[in-house]
């Protein structure tokens, strides 16, 4: 009896597996839940985001910025300065203003 069963097993795995073989794989779609409800449900559980905050920006640069280190006298570094507050320009403003203007 037991040697009938294993026969019998062995064909149905045979046949299961021919089978197999011939079904095409089931796609995997991925549970759709809006951030609203996961929002709602961290909410009950007392979960806070950790999403940071954005910073905020008044400008966009039209070109990529690049670091410009010098050190002046300090009596250039002033009149430069009060041109900047005078014209209501941030230090690059200022600095594409004045080589603007010598036509640099």
């Amino acid at each position: 009896m037991i040697r009938a069963a294993k026969i019998w097993f062995s064909k149905f795995r045979f046949v299961a597996s021919r089978a197999a073989s011939n079904m095409p794989p089931r796609p995997i779609t991925p549970a759709r839940i809006l951030d609203a409800r996961i929002d709602e449900v961290d909410e009950l559980h007392g979960f806070v985001a950790r999403e940071p905050i954005q910073k905020l920006t008044r400008r966009k640069p039209s070109e990529p910025p690049a670091n410009l280190n010098i050190r002046p006298p300090v009596s250039t570094f002033n009149r430069f300065l009060i041109f900047c507050e005078q014209n209501r320009m941030s230090y690059p403003e200022a600095l594409k203003e004045l080589m603007d203007r010598a036509g640099v």
